[in-house]
């Protein structure tokens, strides 16, 4: 799940910038939106997306990641 489109995925990639995915284990429980809410926020079925940015760098992630109880987020590159 993710607000990113197919472009903004690939202009991402062609700049080598990792962004993080979220798959479909996620339930929604809301600790990466409380840890990273300018990178993560919860779509109209209570589902985590991420949301389109220039860079994920500094954004808490990883704690983002690590807190994950479903283990839903990764990074992509």
């Amino acid at each position: 799940m993710t607000l990113l489109t197919v472009e903004q995925i690939k202009k991402l990639k062609e700049k080598w910038i990792a962004y993080p995915i979220v798959d479909d284990t996620c339930i929604g429980c809301w600790a990466c939106v409380a840890i990273s809410e300018e990178v993560f926020k919860l779509d109209d079925e209570g589902k985590s997306v991420v949301i389109t940015r220039n860079s994920y760098e500094d954004c808490s992630v990883d704690d983002s990641i690590s807190a994950c109880p479903v283990d839903s987020i990764k990074w992509e590159k």
